[in-house]
């Protein structure tokens, strides 16, 4: 390992377009003492009685005067969710729906799981190439995007000079009155009128307030650009539609302002129009039944966290919008396979991949090289110098310093456990490994009595080592070091890192790998269950890329499901198709973190295809 001698040391005035005029802000029930009971659900039986219509647009037909593809009124049109059976209506409502992340059943066999993967048979054929023909339109993994109009899919700019103050038009919004007017249940009229009455304000500049507001708002030409993009590429084999708290007369407005690319879209659900508001489930029950799409065939993007999460409630695959390269990002990992993507930003930057500081210092060495290999199973992507016998953590000769650094047990171990060996070889560094040992018999970090450091993680790598050679359970020596890993395990002292790694998630990383290369050993019997304990509670726990990309393995490789991380893994991926550096391993007195952008990817990608797999 690495020595420490070898390196230097917003306002409410302010608020959002949907918060100023599509109310997708949680209606307060203290708002001017208003009893939402008995009031409440006579509003609801309003809004389910009410004619549920929706501008559904019909590719390629004119209507009443717009363009080819864009429908005149809602009331053109009757509601698609009456096409509908009853008793699909009923399953759909009862049946949970995976999200679409790639942990479906359709995964079961691991034939199938990486059809679409390309890159180079390597190995141990982990990686499989593509076959599909340049030429053919790409199917989108999911049939439809619904996205919100307010903050999404526009902009809104505070008007100089309003009749009434922004505050107070986000409290206007937050009224049960303004809910009813949003849902269609109230004129626009009485409810400017009752607002008025309510507040102590005039109807006149509440109305006013309101036109101003509706008249600032712009298009987001950022977002409309992304969805121009998806339709490019995918046509007809994507639907778009929009869903939005908003009433009738204001998207009406909105609606026939010819700054938006109305075209974009396939239908449009305002909720002024269909009677029903986002949070409510039925709101997003109706828009699937309209669709006749099921929660796992869609993505929602909204940036109210309250929409968001009663879509994702459904099983529905969300984002909740803040910037639009969050947009981008979320996209790519959607439509994109983030395998494909992976390996091909691996295959870009083949033989590259150099390790780095937390200060950007470049670091070359053979360790995270042979991760990278552990991982990939392809030598064309890696850069390593082979030794004859003991391995050395540099490539190169050390950082900042002119001491030479003494081959370590760490990157030895990690070379003759994941490389082909000769065996005679192999079993001479062995016997040398066990003459580096402490005085409580624990293996050292370095072949170097100088150095006595020990550390969990190394001792890991070197049972490893001395299984894959079948000397795990036959050599009393290595008894102290396998009691002491043990113990690790069983107290977690591995939380707060090791003294040579950062997180205690590479030391359960890498016991996995132990125990599922030797199921039939005495370390497998004494072990294994307490490791799924710990795995899983280490689920959902903080981390960067490479820490989650570990556990999802280390959770695949002992049977135990962990679709939280490996979500959250899916998401983190880049615009380029990497993922952001992952610390793997620290220098010794300063800690000074080591990590490597292609490590990262590549136990990302790997993580995807066994989850997946699984």
């Amino acid at each position: 390992m690495v020595s420490a001698e070898t390196v230097l040391p917003p306002p409410v005035e302010n608020a959002s377009a949907d918060t100023m005029l599509f109310a997708d802000v949680p209606i307060d029930p203290l708002e001017g003492k208003m009893d939402l009971g008995e009031e409440t659900q006579n509003t609801k039986a309003q809004a389910q009685t009410m004619d549920s219509e929706v501008d559904l647009v019909e590719p390629g037909s004119p209507a009443s005067g717009l363009e080819p593809g864009i429908s005149d009124s809602a009331s053109d049109l009757s509601s698609p969710a009456t096409s509908i059976e009853a008793h699909e209506v009923l399953e759909g409502r009862r049946v949970r729906q995976d999200s679409g992340v790639g942990l479906e059943k359709t995964y079961a066999d691991p034939s199938s799981a990486a059809i679409d993967a390309p890159g180079k048979v390597s190995i141990e054929n982990e990686w499989t190439p593509a076959n599909a023909s340049a030429h053919e339109r790409p199917v989108p993994s999911i049939s439809a995007l619904i996205i919100d109009l307010g903050d999404v899919c526009c902009n809104w700019t505070a008007p100089q000079s309003l009749p009434i103050s922004p505050a107070m038009l986000h409290r206007l919004l937050k009224t049960r009155t303004w809910y009813e007017y949003d849902s269609g249940a109230l004129t626009q009229e009485d409810c400017y009128n009752n607002l008025a009455t309510q507040y102590g304000v005039s109807a006149a500049d509440v109305g006013e307030a309101f036109k101003q507001a509706t008249s600032s708002l712009s298009p987001n030409e950022d977002t409309f650009e992304v969805l121009r993009n998806l339709k490019r590429t995918y046509n007809d084999s994507l639907k778009i539609y929009l869903m939005s708290n908003i009433p009738s007369p204001e998207w009406e407005s909105v609606r026939a302002d010819t700054r938006y690319d109305w075209t974009l879209f396939d239908g449009f659900f305002p909720s002024g129009q269909v009677g029903m508001c986002k949070p409510e489930l039925r709101f997003f029950w109706h828009v699937l039944e309209s669709i006749k799409l099921k929660p796992k065939d869609v993505v929602f993007i909204d940036d109210n966290a309250e929409n968001v999460l009663a879509a994702r409630s459904l099983g529905i695959r969300c984002l909740r919008y803040k910037v639009v390269n969050g947009l981008k990002q979320f996209i790519k990992s959607v439509f994109d396979d983030p395998i494909k993507r992976g390996q091909e930003w691996l295959q870009s930057n083949a033989k590259n991949m150099w390790s780095e500081t937390t200060q950007g210092r470049e670091v070359r060495d053979n360790f995270a090289q042979l991760f990278l290999y552990e991982a990939c199973r392809d030598l064309d992507l890696v850069s390593m110098t082979f030794y004859e016998r003991t391995w050395n953590y540099y490539i190169e000769k050390p950082i900042d310093t002119v001491e030479k650094h003494p081959d370590d047990v760490d990157t030895t171990s990690m070379a003759m456990t994941i490389l082909p060996q000769d065996t005679n070889k192999a079993n001479g560094i062995l016997d040398e490994v066990l003459t580096y040992t402490n005085k409580d018999g624990i293996i050292m970090t370095y072949f170097d009595t100088k150095r006595p450091r020990i550390d969990p993680i190394v001792c890991v790598n070197a049972v490893r080592f001395f299984y894959k050679y079948n000397r795990g359970e036959c050599t009393p020596a290595l008894e102290p070091t396998k009691s002491w890993i043990s113990d690790v395990l069983f107290y977690r002292a591995y939380l707060d890192g090791t003294y040579y790694y950062p997180t205690g998630e590479v030391f359960l990383y890498l016991f996995s790998r132990l125990l599922v290369a030797n199921a039939d050993s005495d370390m497998y019997r004494s072990t294994s269950s307490l490791l799924r304990e710990r795995l899983g509670e280490r689920i959902g726990a903080p981390g960067d890329a490479l820490e989650l990309a570990m556990r999802v393995i280390g959770c695949v490789d002992m049977g135990i499901t962990n679709e939280v991380d490996f979500r959250k893994l899916e998401s983190m991926q880049e615009e380029d198709g990497s993922w952001p550096i992952g610390w793997l391993c620290q220098t010794g007195k300063i800690s000074l973190k080591i990590g490597n952008k292609g490590v990262t990817t590549a136990f990302a990608v790997k993580a995807i295809e066994k989850a997946r797999k699984r």
